[in-house]
């Protein structure tokens, strides 16, 4: 990836495989009337931290994470392992291409309750990540479809997920936070953790992100 960063990012990585001092809570901003699956990621002084575009047309899920949405730089890829995701891992990789964790969704148990696992590049579970109320986030999803009323429905119905450690402690909890013309959801973060685990939680929470939008 190189040690010289465009844009805010400068600031932000403690080597070519981690972020850090990361100005939370970040905010993951998604166009509504937008074509493509993309969003930005802002921290709490509104700089650009990341930007992330689904790539189109592919049989496997691909996903380039750039410094911003000038697209200059990619500073992670995310592949999923397969072609139907029902139960698809994804790998969370550097701009070399060196594989730093997995995001793997929980199939059946993702049906009623969206359900992740985050590992570390050597397959070790460090994170899980869970809705709390899958009620809430499957009325947002029926009205969201809705004209007029999905637009509204931003407003009153933001489902939340709980990321927590082995021992169940919740490290992280991501918000979707009331928006009308875009959807916005907040990523807060609660105990100190590592470099290397913060990155595989911002990469995974945008993998986690890409899909909840396209499944509705």
């Amino acid at each position: 990836m190189g040690c010289h960063l465009s844009g805010s990012l400068n600031s932000l990585f403690l080597n070519e495989h981690t972020m850090h001092n990361l100005n939370y809570p970040l905010d993951f901003v998604f166009k509504i009337f937008t074509p493509s699956n993309d969003f930005n990621v802002i921290d709490a002084s509104g700089n650009d931290v990341a930007y992330t575009r689904q790539k189109m047309f592919r049989l496997k899920e691909a996903v380039d994470v750039f410094n911003n949405s000038s697209r200059s730089e990619v500073l992670y890829t995310l592949k999923a392992d397969r072609i139907i995701d029902f139960n698809a891992a994804y790998s969370l990789r550097d701009a070399s291409g060196q594989v730093l964790g997995q995001l793997k969704r929980a199939g059946m148990r993702s049906l009623w309750r969206t359900h992740y696992t985050l590992s570390d590049a050597t397959d070790h579970a460090i994170f899980t990540i869970q809705e709390v109320n899958p009620w809430v986030a499957l009325a947002d999803s029926v009205l969201s479809e809705i004209p007029f009323i999905g637009m509204l429905s931003g407003y009153f119905l933001n489902p939340s997920y709980t990321i927590a450690n082995p021992q169940g402690q919740e490290v992280f909890r991501l918000r979707k936070t009331a928006s009308l013309m875009e959807r916005r959801f907040s990523l807060e973060k609660h105990t100190e953790t590592s470099p290397e685990q913060e990155t595989l939680v911002v990469l995974g929470v945008m993998m986690m992100m890409l899909q909840a939008r396209k499944n509705g």
